[in-house]
């Protein structure tokens, strides 16, 4: 585990993504949120290179001396996570979609987490909420964190960075779970700090994770069933809460084949 640090307060850095005009509608809740968060202290946004509208979509935002905007050719989001790192002045950095919202307080939150621990990587829970930002459902996550949730040392970052391919076979942030494993210090903060959108053309929209959130989303829509699904998901998430991520059965093989080097099978 690499050398605790102790908090001095706006010590962590947030790296927005929003490099399609689909997150267009939702990037102002998602700027306003990190740079108001008690915890951050430098908001890196990533942009496409020919975007046109985020003045008008951050508006009274732009003017955050937080705030530092980066223009980047459409690649793949684990090399657009990559630049932006380079770009990171603080401790710890915390990662965003950019139609995700965090909740009030959630690098803090964590921070403080990390003193408590002494980890590398705090991860955190998550309602589930459909397109118009309405909160439906409460994730489980008993896994593996939501990207948009995740709090890391930026050393850490350095010297594990993103895959940059857009060929591999998982994506960037299930590559980096796998391949980090019984290398640093992984917690989980079980508490709900994260409201994780459910978009139609969300580009993940067709994993399996996704698809049953999807369908999550979808059924507490109906009329009569919204209160009765969050109510439910919400005492199931009270039972499966703790300080650690489990071992899914199914990465066994392909992390030992994948990264043999890197990965504790005993932990």
């Amino acid at each position: 585990m690499i050398g605790e640090q102790k908090s001095e307060g706006q010590d962590v850095a947030a790296i927005v993504t929003a490099m399609t005009d689909r997150e267009e509608p939702f990037l102002r809740d998602t700027m306003a949120a990190a740079l108001s968060d008690p915890g951050i202290g430098q908001v890196i946004l990533c942009i496409e290179e020919n975007n046109t509208w985020v003045d008008e979509a951050l508006s009274s935002l732009m003017v955050s001396p937080k705030l530092e905007i980066i223009r980047l050719p459409l690649i793949p989001v684990g090399a657009v996570r990559n630049q932006a790192l380079e770009s990171v002045q603080l401790p710890w950095v915390a990662y965003c979609d950019g139609d995700d919202v965090w909740r009030r307080g959630k690098t803090l939150t964590q921070r403080n987490y990390a003193n408590k621990t002494g980890c590398d990587f705090v991860g955190a829970d998550h309602f589930l909420m459909n397109e118009a930002g309405k909160i439906k459902a409460v994730a489980i996550a008993r896994y593996s964190p939501m990207p948009s949730s995740w709090m890391v040392r930026t050393e850490v970052m350095r010297q594990h960075p993103f895959d940059e391919s857009p060929f591999s076979v998982r994506d960037e942030t299930g590559d980096w779970w796998l391949r980090t494993e019984g290398v640093i210090h992984k917690v989980r903060c079980s508490k709900l700090l994260l409201c994780y959108r459910i978009r139609l053309g969300s580009l993940s929209a067709q994993t399996a994770s996704m698809k049953r959130k999807k369908q999550i989303v979808s059924l507490a829509n109906i009329p009569g069933l919204g209160a009765v699904i969050l109510f439910c998901t919400w005492c199931f998430w009270l039972l499966n809460r703790q300080e650690t991520y489990n071992w899914h059965s199914d990465w066994d093989q392909q992390s030992s084949s994948l990264y043999p080097k890197s990965v504790d099978q005993s932990s």
